[in-house]
């Protein structure tokens, strides 16, 4: 009777662990991009008059890693870096679970490489993969003396296609992202 009590410990145990699946980790690419096609923005003011604060910009984490070479990503930096119509903004790349919304920590996305580029990305799963951009992009010589800068604003959030490029779009500036399964080392998180 022990033996058998003992083997139903054990079998509990070993299905315990089978539920408990490990981690699903996904490498998140992002390309931010300024855009100098004026005929882009249909002579419109793509400004806003109200620019609403970036959500947990101060506590988001900072990711210090650039874009894996090889990556599709860093090719497409590659080739809009030697356009003339594009300046690039910034080029990051991190590990992450895949957790719901309320979980995702936010990663900050800045730069002063050509103007001023502030804001944040979450990448969450609800049913499907989710990127939420919430950007703020303000090009360089925009403030003047007497007036305040203008800011042009991105905020975005939709499901995205894993192993594909998926493009966020304002006439001013683009986002590319990249969503992929990550299968690398568990200890050294880029």
């Amino acid at each position: 009777m022990r033996r058998i009590a003992l083997i139903a410990i054990a079998a509990l145990g070993l299905t315990a662990q089978a539920w408990a699946a490990p981690p699903h980790l996904y490498e998140i690419d992002v390309l931010v991009f300024a855009n100098h096609l004026h005929r882009l923005d249909g002579n419109e003011d793509w400004s806003q008059e109200k620019i609403t604060p970036v959500t947990g910009y101060k506590k988001a984490l900072s990711p210090s890693h650039g874009l894996p070479g090889g990556s599709p990503l860093a090719v497409a930096q590659s080739i809009l870096a030697r356009h003339p119509h594009y300046t690039i903004l910034a080029a990051r790349s991190w590990v992450q679970d895949a957790v719901a919304l309320h979980e995702t920590k936010p990663v900050r996305i800045a730069s002063r490489r050509f103007g001023r580029l502030k804001g944040v990305i979450r990448v969450f799963q609800w049913r499907l993969m989710h990127v939420a951009l919430d950007l703020h992009y303000t090009p360089p010589g925009s403030s003047v003396s007497s007036n305040p800068a203008l800011v042009y604003q991105l905020i975005q959030s939709r499901p995205v296609a894993l192993d594909r490029i998926n493009y966020f779009d304002h006439p001013k500036f683009g986002v590319l992202v990249e969503v992929m399964p990550y299968n690398g080392p568990l200890g050294t998180p880029r």
